[in-house]
């Protein structure tokens, strides 16, 4: 089985590393193989995951009109690299860390024709299926546990914190590049994006309302 994380580029977002995260859940049964769409050839994200060694492959989609691109082109240009590669699994973060709208993995889901599961915290294979998987997602304020068929796109929450990988010989050694041409893809049908309407602007604080101890009294007395 192949399992493709994708990265942000050109800082690896924290959604892109819980992807990797998630993706070492199947170490040892499937092949982990990272893909960033856009950016510079020596941009963060791809050199942190060379760093990983938890990638067998790491894959750059490289052309210029991809710096503008819109969510559902992003997604379909993912989904044919899933394609492509012939992966079971497409993970990425549930949003980025620039604009959170978290709309990419359902447009991957879309283009691939597969489901989308969301907020995935566990992966495991299910029994000796190797097109299954068992997945923990948090639904509700609860822990659910779903037995799925691939292919199938998950999306995990933004990680906290960062596990150390030991050193590993099967790691990639150097970033292998795709163009849109070699995906089939026609540069000119790339969709722009759109421009935020607006700069976000964080909400005022406020402070809490005080009252006398007479008040609190009164506030606290039980009615009649």
């Amino acid at each position: 089985m192949i399992v493709l994380v994708c990265l942000e580029p050109p800082q690896p977002g924290r959604g892109a590393r819980a992807a990797e995260i998630l993706a070492r859940k199947l170490a040892g049964v499937a092949e982990s193989v990272a893909v960033c769409v856009g950016g510079p050839l020596d941009s963060p994200s791809l050199t942190w995951a060379i760093d990983r060694h938890s990638f067998r492959r790491v894959i750059h989609v490289d052309d210029a009109p991809l710096e503008k691109t819109d969510f559902m082109t992003l997604g379909a240009i993912l989904a044919e690299v899933a394609r492509r590669l012939g992966a079971g699994v497409v993970i990425t973060g549930e949003h980025s860390d620039r604009e959170g709208q978290g709309l990419v993995p359902a447009a991957i889901a879309h283009h691939l024709h597969a489901p989308l599961i969301a907020r995935v915290c566990e992966l495991r294979r299910s029994g000796a299926d190797p097109d299954r998987l068992e997945i923990t997602t948090r639904a509700g304020g609860k822990l659910c546990t779903l037995d799925v068929a691939t292919p199938i796109v998950l999306s995990t929450e933004p990680a906290s914190y960062e596990e150390i990988v030991p050193l590993a010989a099967t790691g990639a050694s150097a970033v292998e590049t795709l163009t849109l041409p070699q995906l089939g893809l026609d540069a000119d049908r790339l969709v722009p994006r759109p421009e935020l309407l607006g700069t976000p602007v964080a909400a005022p604080s406020e402070r809490p309302a005080t009252m006398t101890p007479e008040e609190a009294a009164r506030f606290l007395r039980p009615r009649q």
